[in-house]
């Protein structure tokens, strides 16, 4: 009987502790509504729960008109907890994620958000663009030639994409060029056949330019061309009327056609890049090579991002309309 006595607070005991041990765990919440998956916690505790419902509500409200799917991931610690929400939306072929970290005291009732990132990838060019960079787009003329695998191996060593403006004419014996461009997810656009300054020619000769070189590249790519940038960069009302794509300058020119200077270079890249620009260099130059393995890591430590030609209109919402000129995205 004794036994008995003793042992009953020893029961009493070890259930309050459940009691109090699973009230201090949070609850899982997920609400699906209007093709919104939202997991959220619940903490139990009005001032912190109010916080969240807030933060979710106000967040969900500004975006009505997407696709979203938020996820979190909580850290208990021993004096704060910590907790992120992932926040995904699908808007066409991008997904945008943002993700938001507080730092949690339960006892206290306080809740105080400590960080924010962001980034959107786009599944089709399965790239992803960090929102919170500058964006530059490298871009590549009168290849390819024997000098055009040193370019792709530094772009690829720093997993950079660039755009390639090719000419029909040095395609032949260099098609395996153009299929490590296409497999090393760079872009690939026409810059005309023969590098003839097209404001000199007639409709015909200029038409003939652009269609060829847009055939060899689709014959050995399988894909169109988007872009066009005449020789020279030079254009006039009838290559804008006669042009089926988008005309593509740029916007800082490394002039390493002249000074073939790696240290020049470099230096007119890093010194004169603005957000939104479009570099214009020649991937037939050994100089060139040499100075875009210094001016890649120079710009990311500047908060620079690489992106194609396209991808750079693409994320600045500028949409390019075919026979309209374009040197940067801004």
């Amino acid at each position: 009987m004794k036994h008995r006595y003793f042992i009953l607070p020893l029961v009493i005991i070890s259930l309050m502790l459940l009691v109090i041990d699973y009230n201090k765990e949070i609850v899982n919440k997920k609400v699906f509504s209007d093709n919104k998956e939202i997991n959220y916690p619940f903490f139990n505790n009005d001032k912190i729960d109010k916080y969240i419902n807030n933060y979710l509500n106000e967040y969900i409200v500004n975006d009505s008109e997407n696709n979203i799917f938020i996820d979190y991931d909580y850290i208990d610690n021993d004096d704060l907890c910590y907790m992120t929400f992932y926040k995904y939306i699908l808007n066409g072929n991008v997904i945008s994620s943002n993700s938001d970290s507080f730092e949690i005291d339960i006892e206290n009732g306080s809740i105080i958000k400590v960080k924010n990132t962001s980034f959107d990838f786009d599944f089709v060019t399965s790239r992803k663009i960090d929102t919170d960079k500058k964006l530059v787009a490298l871009t590549f003329d009168d290849g390819p030639n024997y000098n055009t695998n040193k370019i792709l191996d530094v772009l690829n060593k720093y997993h950079v994409p660039a755009t390639f403006f090719v000419l029909g004419s040095k395609i032949k014996g260099n098609e395996y060029i153009l299929k490590k461009m296409k497999d090393s997810g760079m872009e690939i656009g026409n810059h005309t056949y023969n590098h003839l300054l097209l404001t000199k020619y007639k409709e015909d000769k200029i038409k003939k330019e652009i269609t060829d070189t847009n055939n060899l590249i689709f014959e050995i790519t399988g894909k169109e061309p988007k872009l066009f940038r005449p020789s020279y960069g030079s254009f006039n009302k009838k290559i804008k009327n006669i042009s089926e794509m988008p005309i593509i300058i740029w916007d800082i020119d490394t002039l390493d056609w002249k000074y073939h200077n790696s240290k020049k270079i470099t230096s007119r890249v890093v010194n004169k890049v603005k957000d939104g620009d479009i570099v214009l260099m020649h991937d037939i130059y050994s100089a060139t090579s040499n100075a875009l393995d210094n001016i890649i890591p120079m710009l990311v430590n500047k908060g620079y991002s690489f992106v194609t030609v396209s991808d750079l209109f693409y994320y600045k919402g500028i949409t390019l309309e075919k026979g309209k000129v374009y040197g940067y995205a801004r």
